[in-house]
């Protein structure tokens, strides 16, 4: 791929090198549901940059205020509010839109390096863009992906060039310092590790220990370790993850659980699962230990919960690449795609270019097509309505309860104004008790009013379209006697405090 990329005009080769990277950009450019986990994380960066210091404790809830925190996102949320300055969402968008298309750059190249066919390899980039697609939201995960695809190029690379292992711990410290899924990380590098191990047992036997490629990969290992206390907790980073990650599962937060065929992203999964194993099957090739330890490794971290898909469908791209290859013709192996320019690559190139062109976030002001097919009302926009609303009828401050994902934007816009919400995603703050309160006022149980009144709420922005608000709690709420629908929109309910 390389060699196509260096011809300055389009072939196919480069044509077809650059369709997974520009699917997965204007599919996440163009997005337009509501941002889930971003809003906290600008909240946050602001409040860094403002103050001048890593926010270490909370000011947005009135349920946990002052609640002991640990920023292990610092580095991203304040990237985010540098850029939300800039060019507000639409930057931040762009920006992670670019982020995954070099990510799905890298798994192409991948792919192509291990199969010798960039015809295979942009079949898989574009599997695997299906299945990683619903799981990709303006969120520093998005840094962690692009990370782990680089971590696994580097590893990759090393086999031929050693030196590169001096790389991984500096991805690492950065890592540490952006997004908490960093230990996958370690595993990553572990499956290298214990594969050079036995292929270092497997020729040298007894010997085994003077396999430099074994010991290079193990002082990788530790120095990377090693590389992730650089940041502003030091060890204690380690335990802060380990409550967060407890927390969510147990809560049965969606993306904690495991993948079921019930959402496009278990089917996807699942559907994989099952190419791989047959491809691993083919008896053209073998595969090799460290193939099996990273396809049964990953395996079982995706069977945990749907987070982790991510990394398996990162992990096997290039080994099923490889496997599939074996197999294929051996006419799409030797490359059979013209190198020089052709009329028909030039007009499909310059068709992929305006496309991507097109779906740059922001550019509807620009270019008049592209708000005909990007007609999507945002969920913040409403949310945006509702928060003006509270500041021209009730000037400044006020407690809010809404469902969390809204609280984020709530207590972004809001806080401002002196306004706290009751609870956002940051799983991690907020004790059993207090998540039980919540769930018994999402689900409108029989004692939701006297919650409210206990926290001293004073607005309910209820959602109208979520089942056990639409069918529970508006209608208590409604017939209480003690709160005064005053705002709506298509799904936004804004409820006051009767004298308030």
């Amino acid at each position: 791929m390389a060699e196509a990329l260096r011809q300055p005009l389009p072939t196919t080769r480069w044509l077809l090198a650059a369709i997974a990277p520009a699917a997965i950009f204007i599919a996440t450019a163009v997005e337009r549901s509501y941002q889930t986990d971003f809003w906290h994380h600008l909240a946050r960066g602001h409040a860094i940059l403002r103050e001048g210091r890593i926010v270490n404790e909370d000011s947005f809830t009135y349920t946990v205020p002052g609640q002991p925190m640990r920023e292990t996102n610092w580095l991203t949320q304040v990237l985010y509010a540098l850029l939300f300055r800039t060019g507000g969402l639409e930057m931040v968008q762009f920006v992670n839109s670019l982020a995954l298309a070099a990510m799905m750059a890298m798994i192409v190249a991948h792919c192509r390096r291990s199969s010798e066919t960039l015809v295979l390899a942009t079949i898989i980039g574009m599997f695997a863009f299906l299945g990683l697609w619903r799981l990709l939201l303006i969120r520093p995960q998005t840094f962690s992906l692009l990370y782990f695809a680089l971590l696994y190029t580097i590893l990759d690379l090393a086999g031929h060039r050693r030196w590169l292992l001096v790389l991984p711990p500096v991805v690492l410290a950065l890592w540490a310092n952006m997004h908490r899924a960093f230990p996958i990380g370690f595993v990553l590098i572990g499956c290298f590790f214990l594969a050079a191990l036995w292929e270092a047992i497997r020729a040298r036997g007894r010997a085994f220990l003077r396999d430099r490629t074994m010991w290079a990969l193990g002082v990788c290992l530790a120095a990377s370790v090693v590389a992730t206390l650089v940041n502003p907790y030091g060890w204690q980073i380690y335990e802060y993850l380990a409550t967060t990650s407890n927390r969510a599962s147990a809560r049965g937060i969606q993306e904690w659980l495991p993948p079921g065929m019930n959402l496009f992203v278990g089917q996807m999964w699942v559907l994989s699962v099952v190419v791989v194993i047959g491809a691993l099957a083919l008896p053209a090739r073998r595969p090799t230990f460290r193939e099996v330890t990273l396809v049964v490794v990953f395996l079982a971290f995706a069977c945990s919960a749907i987070r982790m898909v991510a990394w398996w469908w990162i992990v096997v791209a290039p080994i099923l690449a490889a496997q599939l290859a074996a197999s294929l013709p051996k006419a799409w192996i030797a490359g059979a795609a013209p190198q020089r320019p052709t009329l028909t690559t030039g007009i499909l190139a310059l068709v992929l270019i305006l496309m991507v062109v097109s779906s740059i976030p922001g550019l509807d002001r620009v270019v008049p097509w592209q708000g005909r097919y990007i007609t999507a009302r945002r969920t913040e926009d409403d949310l945006e309505e509702v928060a003006k609303h509270l500041r021209v009828t009730h000037g400044k401050g006020g407690r809010i309860f809404s469902r969390l994902e809204w609280g984020e934007y709530l207590g972004w816009s809001l806080a401002p104004d002196g306004y706290t919400i009751f609870m956002d995603g940051r799983m991690e703050l907020y004790p059993d008790e207090l998540w039980a309160e919540y769930m018994a006022l999402m689900n409108g149980r029989w004692d939701c009013l006297q919650i409210l009144d206990r926290y001293q709420v004073d607005f309910l922005i209820l959602d109208a379209d979520y089942p056990e608000h639409r069918d529970n709690l508006l209608p208590l709420v409604r017939d209480s006697g003690k709160w005064q629908e005053q705002f709506a929109l298509e799904a936004a309910r804004v409820f006051v405090r009767a004298g308030k």
